[in-house]
Formats: C-alpha cells, sequence, structure tokens
C-alpha cells in the first residue's frame, strides 16, 4: 500500500504540473504504466514493493522536471505505444475468443468427426484460425512495444513471423507443420524478451516457453508422418491445434486480467 501511495503521489504531482494540456490525460496514463512495469519488474528481482517504487520513481525524475520536458514536445510522444498500453487487455480478450472459436469450426472445418467436412467448413475454419493468428500477433507486437517503448528490430522481425503465421493460416490451415512453429516462433521470442526484463508472470511463462516449441515440434511431426505412411492425419493435426489453441487462450486470459488490472488503477489515478 505505501508503494502504490508514492506512486499515486507522483502521478498527481505531474499532472497537476502539465496544466491544462488537452493531451495530460495520456501523458500522465503513459507515465504511470511506465512507472508500474518498472516497479514490477523491480519486484521480480526480489526487492520490496516500497523500495521497488522508490527506485522506479528515482529513475524516472522529479515530477517538475518531467512535466518540462513533456511542455517541450508537443505531441504525445510514441502514439503507437500509448495505444497498445490502453488497448492491449482487450486485443487480448478479442484473440482469446477468437481461438475459441476457432478451436470450434475447426472441428468441422479439418475433420470429419462430428460430420463430413465441407468446403464452406474448411474455409470458415481457415478464415477463423487466420483471425486468431492476426490478433495474437498484434498482442505479441503491443507487448514488445510496451516493454521497449519503440520499434525496434526485434520487434519487426516477431511481426513479420507471426504476420506468415497468418498468412499461411488462411492459405492451408490445415498444414499446421507451417503455421503453428512459425506462431510458436513469436510467441516465444516474445517470452524469452519478457523474462529478460523481469516482466510478466514469470512460473507462466516458464510454462508457455517449454509447451510452446513442444506444439511447434508436435505440429511438424505429425504431419510428416502423415505423408510418409499416406495416412489421414486429420484428427491428430487438430488435436495438434487444440493444444495450441488451448495454451494461448490460457495466456491471453492471464495477459488480459493483469493488464486490466493495471489499466484500471492508471484510470482511477488519472480521474483522482
Amino acid at each position: 500500500m505505501a508503494a502504490d501511495g508514492l506512486i499515486d503521489q507522483y502521478v498527481r504531482a505531474l499532472r497537476s504540473r502539465l496544466g491544462a494540456r488537452r493531451d495530460r490525460d495520456d501523458l500522465v496514463d503513459e507515465v504511470l504504466d511506465h512507472l508500474l512495469s518498472t516497479t514490477e519488474r523491480l519486484e521480480a528481482l526480489g526487492i520490496d514493493p516500497h523500495t521497488a517504487a522508490r527506485r522506479a520513481l528515482a529513475r524516472f525524475g522529479e515530477p517538475k522536471l518531467v512535466a518540462s520536458l513533456l511542455s517541450d514536445v508537443p505531441s504525445k510522444g510514441n502514439l503507437m505505444s500509448l495505444f497498445f498500453s490502453r488497448h492491449l487487455p482487450a486485443l487480448a480478450v478479442a484473440a482469446s475468443v477468437t481461438w475459441v472459436a476457432a478451436l470450434a469450426v475447426a472441428v468441422y472445418g479439418h475433420t470429419d468427426l462430428l460430420m463430413p467436412g465441407t468446403q464452406s467448413a474448411y474455409l470458415a475454419a481457415s478464415a477463423v484460425t487466420a483471425l486468431a493468428c492476426l490478433l495474437t500477433t498484434t498482442v505479441l507486437v503491443g507487448l514488445n512495444l510496451r516493454a521497449t517503448g519503440e520499434l525496434d528490430g526485434a520487434t519487426i522481425a516477431i511481426a513479420v513471423t507471426g504476420a506468415l503465421s497468418v498468412v499461411a493460416a488462411a492459405l492451408l490451415s490445415w498444414f499446421v507443420a507451417i503455421w503453428v512453429p512459425l506462431l510458436a516462433i513469436a510467441v516465444v521470442w516474445t517470452l524469452a524478451r519478457s523474462w529478460a526484463t523481469h516482466a510478466g508472470s514469470r512460473p507462466f511463462s516458464a510454462i508457455m516457453l517449454v509447451l510452446m516449441p513442444l506444439l511447434a515440434l508436435a505440429a511438424i511431426a505429425t504431419t510428416v508422418v502423415g505423408q510418409v505412411t499416406q495416412t489421414d492425419n486429420a484428427v491428430i493435426g487438430w488435436l495438434t491445434f487444440s493444444g495450441l489453441a488451448i495454451v494461448l487462450i490460457a495466456a491471453l486470459v492471464d495477459l488480459a486480467v493483469r493488464l486490466g488490472r493495471r489499466t484500471a488503477r492508471a484510470k482511477a489515478a488519472v480521474a483522482s
């Protein structure tokens, strides 16, 4: 509670010094998000919350100085980073819901378990799967932007890898050996960067770092075995697809909950 009070006092002081700027609330929101992220990373290193908050504030600078620097800048700064700071929880929820839909539609589009497959069912499964990959890639890009504050080379590479998975899922959703590994690479790369900066839940990240490569290998093995033995591996492919979807749904929901709590606190601080 004491740590929360320090950051809240800082934010209120900064807000009052920014005057009547139209983008004042956006600036305060972005500063608060940065302070909370820094505090969380320090706490992950074993530093107590009060000390972590004090260090985060010390690194950022006095409110008077920060307000002076911000007042000299006519824009809000990194608009893309600010967009993701505000909307990443909603994007994570949208991605998780889309994966649930993809999981259900793929039963009809990729297998004959419930009824004979049709071309329309396959196209629907491909479209929903591609949309799920697109939303997940967007979330991954947002996580990288929040962590670095800029569109660096690694973030661009992750975005390109995710985009390739979207294209592959749209054109060859049944061929899991292509789009599943591509998406897994983007997820693992992002998780590795988050791990290095001590962001997010480390136990959950550790589980994801193990499961995603395994699912990618399973997707490749399923396709290779099916091609070599000339057998119908549609059900096994769907099971691999299901494993990926379930893991991503859990990860996205966890992310949405954690970021949602932070966003709610940011709005409360800005309003105070």
